[in-house]
């Protein structure tokens, strides 16, 4: 497997930016690969490397400190991480072609010293016995490091979902799974879309619980023409629950409060089919560029996106709202997995805080009898069952508004989808309805 070394330059480099200036992964990733001539192979090795070092850095580390007799630079350590994953996680990549072009980074970036001691080390770990998970006797602890979470984390998931359910989550966010598609059915059936893309050589399935979500697989699907043309669009399946429980009635007035980039909305405006009106609000102005181009590309003409901060006050009233509020992400490790290591239960309570300012402001925002999806794309009880608890307790105009769980059937006041549930991002639902006068 020859592979140029510059594809591990640049994940090297890309993992520096993630790791060391804080950029997203899953922007950066996107960036690096327009902006390089990389064949479909390298883009895929360029893509595992990132991704993958990323999401194991705990690991990574366990592993790597018996061999480690010195104070290490931070880049040579992230360099080593890379290394190691190869060696590890990795078929088929030879061991010299690890060990030869991790040395040719560190002396291009470092000099020859630099060099000597990443080639004497990752032989040292080639020739040795690596340390195994399973002798770490404290559970929380073993999935801590296994999983590369958060101790904090562990401890958090384990005191609510219970030790297996928790080892469950975190394994899944290390799985990865095929993509899925919207069908914009304002624009084509899903028969016909189903067909398009078999015949473009990608590997179809229809979803179980929702008619309109296609898993494929295959070559990128932002490669396809049914992709750019806005006759499908990339969305979680978690994601497409939202639209899916609104509960929604041609003619709806919609507001979707924190909007951007807009695929929610869209779906929205996809299931009204032209009926009725969204506005599609977002405090950042630069964000409603990313709507807009969104709703010129699936060619809806029920939506418009503006600038709106969702904790001030604004006059209009409408059937249905969505909160998708402003979270920790911590149900979306799969797809941006630096996420885990930035979050603090200090930064959740502040987010508590912003989500609770919210649902009581827009709540003027909504008709009698009208209903408001609160929804959240991570797991944490905190933000979700929580908040939506403290605002009922508080508005006491506010009730739960039933839906039917799309698994079992029964009527439920919330939903929470854990990654391994559908092999698709973490996430929280529920709807709440004000009562008539």
């Amino acid at each position: 497997m020859t592979i140029d070394t510059n594809v591990r330059q640049l994940a090297f480099e890309t993992l520096q930016d993630i790791i060391n200036d804080k950029a997203y992964s899953n922007i950066i990733i996107n960036e690096v690969l327009s902006n390089n001539e990389l064949n479909r192979a390298d883009k895929g090795l360029f893509t595992e490397l990132v991704y993958g070092t990323l999401k194991r850095k705990f690991s990574l580390d366990y592993l790597l400190k018996p061999f480690v007799q010195t104070k290490l630079k931070g880049w040579v350590r992230q360099l080593l991480w890379m290394s190691i994953y190869q060696y590890v996680y990795l078929d088929k990549v030879p061991e010299h072609a690890i060990i030869n072009e991790a040395v040719e980074i560190a002396k291009r970036k470092g000099g020859p010293h630099n060099g000597n001691v990443v080639n004497g080390i990752l032989r040292n770990i080639m020739r040795s016995d690596l340390p195994d998970f399973t002798e770490i006797t404290d559970d929380k602890k073993r999935i801590a490091i296994e999983y590369s979470l958060p101790k904090w984390l562990v401890d958090h998931w384990s005191t609510h979902f219970g030790i297996e359910k928790t080892e469950a989550i975190a394994e899944s966010f290390l799985t990865k799974v095929a993509t899925t598609v919207r069908v914009n059915l304002t624009r084509i059936s899903i028969e016909d879309a189903i067909r398009r893309l078999v015949e473009d050589d990608y590997i179809v399935e229809q979803d179980n619980e929702i008619d309109t979500c296609l898993h494929i697989s295959g070559k990128p699907i932002i490669e396809s023409r049914m992709f750019k043309d806005g006759l499908v669009s990339i969305q979680d399946k978690s994601s497409m629950f939202v639209a899916e429980l609104m509960g929604l009635t041609e003619g709806d007035e919609v507001l979707d409060a924190c909007s951007a980039p807009g695929g929610k909305a869209c779906h929205i405006a996809e299931v009204l089919n032209g009926t009725g009106h969204i506005d599609a609000t977002d405090i950042y102005e630069h964000k409603i560029d990313l709507i807009d181009f969104n709703i010129k590309k699936l060619r809806l003409s029920n939506i418009s996106a503006f600038e709106h901060d969702a904790t001030e006050k604004y006059g209009k009233v409408y059937d249905k709202i969505l909160v998708d509020a402003p979270c920790s992400g911590l149900g979306v490790l799969r797809h941006k997995p630096e996420i885990k290591y930035e979050q603090s239960q200090q930064s959740i309570q502040s987010l508590v805080e912003i989500q609770l300012e919210i649902l009581n402001n827009v709540k003027d925002n909504l008709k009698p009898g009208g209903t408001l999806v609160y929804s959240t794309c991570t797991i944490e009880q905190l933000e979700n069952e929580n908040v939506v608890y403290t605002f009922l307790k508080d508005n006491k105009d506010f009730e739960f508004d039933t839906f039917e769980h799309p698994i079992t059937g029964e009527k439920v006041k919330t939903m929470q989808v854990l990654p391994q549930d559908f092999n698709s991002d973490g996430f929280f639902i529920t709807r709440i309805r004000r009562k008539e006068n």
